[in-house]
């Protein structure tokens, strides 16, 4: 997915910090502090460019934006570095590099009234290990770790040559999960909470989509969901198009 030139950038983001571009600007999120920032439009193109981004879109736009003047994206930057989003050491650092979407999403398959699958112990006691997984690591663990946890877990497996299972099966465990989760939770509404918990359930059948982030400007709001290539498993096409991903693990 890099969308970047072959030439070193002057400016890289730091190993903890993903980027996007949204509504011509950026933003960026610092898993560390699990922090967002976003400039003023007017940055997007002079910092794009330091960063190495595809941003000259942005140019075109009318009317113009603006141009920043060197120094003020000179003191921008010095805030970046400052507050760990970037940074211009080449072994601390990483080229950014923007999430695409893949091309015509669609949701998991679910199943007519009566004839879902037939919900089994194992799956109640993967259920419920799942659930005191996931909110230990609401409760004690730093977004990082969280996102690191899910990671490396799913590279391991694929470092294996192990294949996913049939979508089939798939869409067999995430309807269990469907008709587990109002019987015991009451968490509505909670889009880290839930799409963690899928994916610490799917993890007990070795199941390992990826776990998406998406911002939008209108009103700051960040949102995450579980979805693997083009198929979205916990949400709604509908209300993921409004968000750009930020990150997807």
């Amino acid at each position: 997915m890099a969308m970047n030139n072959t030439t070193r950038p002057d400016l890289l983001l730091t190993q903890h910090t993903l980027v996007c571009l949204t509504d011509s600007v950026l933003v960026f999120l610092n898993l560390r502090n699990d922090q967002y920032a976003c400039f003023e439009r007017q940055y997007t193109v002079p910092i794009g460019k330091l960063l190495g981004l595809p941003v000259s879109s942005v140019e075109d736009l009318k009317p113009p934006i603006r141009p920043a003047e060197d120094e003020t994206v000179r003191t921008e930057v010095r805030k970046m570095i400052a507050n760990g989003f970037a940074t211009q050491d080449s072994k601390e650092g990483k080229r950014a590099e923007f999430i695409t979407q893949p091309s015509e999403l669609r949701e998991i398959l679910g199943y007519e009234i009566g004839k879902g699958p037939k919900v089994r112990v194992g799956h109640v006691l993967n259920f419920f290990k799942a659930l005191i997984v996931t909110k230990s690591l609401l409760r004690f663990a730093s977004m990082e770790r969280k996102v690191l946890r899910v990671k490396r877990r799913k590279a391991r497996y694929f470092a294996k040559g192990s294949t996913e299972p049939a979508l089939e099966r798939i869409n067999e465990l995430v309807e269990v999960y469907k008709i587990l989760k109002p019987l015991f939770v009451t968490v509505k509404d909670e889009c880290l909470f839930n799409s963690l918990f899928l994916i610490e359930f799917l993890a007990c059948y070795r199941v390992y989509p990826s776990w998406y982030f998406g911002v939008r400007l209108n009103e700051f709001y960040a949102h995450c969901w579980v979805q693997d290539k083009n198929v979205i498993y916990d949400d709604f096409i509908q209300d993921i198009s409004a968000n750009q991903p930020i990150m997807a693990v």
